[in-house]
Parts: C-alpha cells; structure tokens; sequence
C-alpha cells in the first residue's frame, strides 16, 4: 500500500486552457463523465490526461484530484498521489504551451517535502514543524528556518533552542511514543 503525499499545484496558462482543465477535473469528480479506463476512480489524474488525448503509458499517474478552483488566471488542484510527486504536472506542461505549473508536495513517511516554487508566488513556506511535547501535538508552517525554530522554542518553554537541543531532547524522549520534534525543510526542486 503507498503512502499517499498531499500534493497542491497552482497553475498559470491561457485562460482557455486553464478553463479546459477545470470543466474536465469537474466533470470527473461530479460524475458527469465515466473513468477513462474501466478500473479508474473518478478522481484518477489519468483521466484528464486521457481526456486530452494524451497517452498515460508514457508517465506515472498514481494520484487522484481531491479539489479543483479556477480563480481568475489560475487554476489550483489538490491532489492525493502515491508516495511523492507524480508526472500530472509534466504531463499537462507538455501538452500545453506556456502553461507553467507549480506544486508543493509533502509526505511524512517518506520525508518527502518540496516544492518548485523557488520565488514563493504561491508557496511561501518553507519549513514545517511537526511535534508532540507532553502529548500535545503541534503543526505550523513558517517561510525561514528561524521562525520555525523560535516556535520550537516557545513549544518547549524556552528563549531559543538549536538543531543539536532538539535531537538530544528527541533522544531523551524517544522512550515515550507519542513526544517527538521533527522541523521539515522544503526542497527547492525543478
């Protein structure tokens, strides 16, 4: 069984184009157009990479659209895909000229976090702290690695805190299942 990495694209292009992606994302996930295969669910991204006529043979296609919103000149989409990024982003990129797509994907199990937004224009964060303390559990998103330690920090109750106190105290804790403290850094990717 995969492990399944949330994944959220942001997408520029033609307003047609963009407005030909959504009508088809809608219209699977709303049932008004059957799978493209006989064994696909609805939400399957090889939908709307079939429905364009396109060959899904030639990319990896294992994630399924759990939202899509067109607002003005950009479309966004939220996906569940197996274990990282698939080739949804390639594959429309390449039928389509200029359109450009950024993503931002993250899985836990895996440590996959990334994205390939390098200027921030739709995903600013590029850190994520991830931790339980005294069985509480904390999660926030910050955009430098400062900002994500000094909330470490304050988790803990203290004025500041270094990469080195947080693995001692993830050493000293890791007898207790649920206390933790993991800061995620974003990759920059292509």
């Amino acid at each position: 069984m995969a492990n399944w990495a949330s994944t959220c694209y942001y997408i520029e292009g033609q307003q047609c184009d963009l407005r030909e992606i959504f009508n088809l994302c809608k219209d699977f996930m709303d049932c008004k157009r059957q799978p493209m295969k006989e064994t696909a669910d609805n939400e399957w991204e090889g939908n709307v990479i079939m429905a364009l006529g396109m060959d899904v043979e030639k990319y990896y296609l294992r994630g399924f659209i759990q939202a899509c919103e067109l607002d003005g000149d950009v479309l966004r989409i939220d996906a569940e895909e197996a274990w990282s990024l698939t080739d949804f982003k390639n594959a429309l990129e390449s039928h389509y000229d200029g359109l450009k797509v950024y993503f931002f994907v993250e899985e836990p199990g895996m440590e996959v976090f990334a994205t390939n937004d390098a200027e921030g224009c739709y995903f600013t964060e590029r850190y994520w702290v991830d931790c339980c303390v005294g069985g509480e559990f904390y999660s926030e998103y910050f955009t430098t690695k400062k900002q994500a330690m000094a909330y470490v920090a304050k988790v803990l109750g203290k004025e500041t805190v270094t990469e080195k106190e947080i693995e001692q105290w993830n050493d000293e804790h890791e007898i207790y299942a649920d206390d933790y403290i993991y800061v995620h850094e974003f990759d920059i990717v292509d």
